[in-house]
């Protein structure tokens, strides 16, 4: 066999083998991706310094306004929005957007721990939102569930079920993941 023929065989065992491999580990878990559109400028000023580090272009207003108008704000979301896993599969999440968000699993959807959003979205908070990190502290879930802009957080693996998750800063971002034997992956 000449040199040119071994040096493709080699490249096509490798490529088989590495997208094998990639493949078998798609199996063990799911990532989730947060995703805002806020605009620095107008989000700082109206929350406070380092509420949002992106670079979105979405103004607080126009924010305010699609939240009274849907429900929901367009660019803020969980993608994707159901997963269905293997048992023992884990989930990743990566926070894509410019602000703070949770990935806090709930009994069942409904408002978050912010007063003035669910004020406009006309829900009561979670009981999620509860306990509290100390006396005047945050709610303990945006400690053991929250993913700065940029960063990412691992959950180990969920049981067999249905689990929701949603952000407890901004309740419409949800994902259910559907854990059961038989196909993995998103639906």
């Amino acid at each position: 066999m000449n040199r040119t023929r071994f040096g493709v065989m080699t490249f096509v065992v490798f490529v088989f083998f590495g997208v094998a491999a990639a493949g078998a580990g798609s199996n063990h878990g799911a990532r989730v991706e947060m995703t805002d559109d806020c605009d620095p400028a107008t989000f700082n000023a109206a929350i406070g310094p380092g509420t949002c580090v992106g670079g979105g272009e979405t103004t607080f207003q126009d924010f305010v306004a699609q939240l009274r108008a849907q429900g929901s704000a367009d660019d803020w979301a969980f993608d994707p929005g159901k997963l269905r896993l293997k048992p023992g599969a884990n989930i990743s999440v990566r926070n894509e957007g410019g602000e703070f968000h949770t990935f806090t699993e709930v009994a069942n959807y409904g408002g978050g721990c912010i007063a003035a959003l669910n004020t406009i979205l006309g829900l009561t908070p979670v009981p999620e939102c509860l306990p509290l990190a100390g006396p005047n502290g945050p709610p303990l879930a945006f400690i053991t569930t929250g993913v700065p802009t940029g960063g990412s957080r691992s959950f180990a693996a969920l049981g067999p079920g249905v689990h929701r998750f949603e952000c407890l800063i901004h309740p419409w971002m949800r994902t259910t993941v559907t854990v059961a034997n038989g196909r993995g992956g998103d639906d």
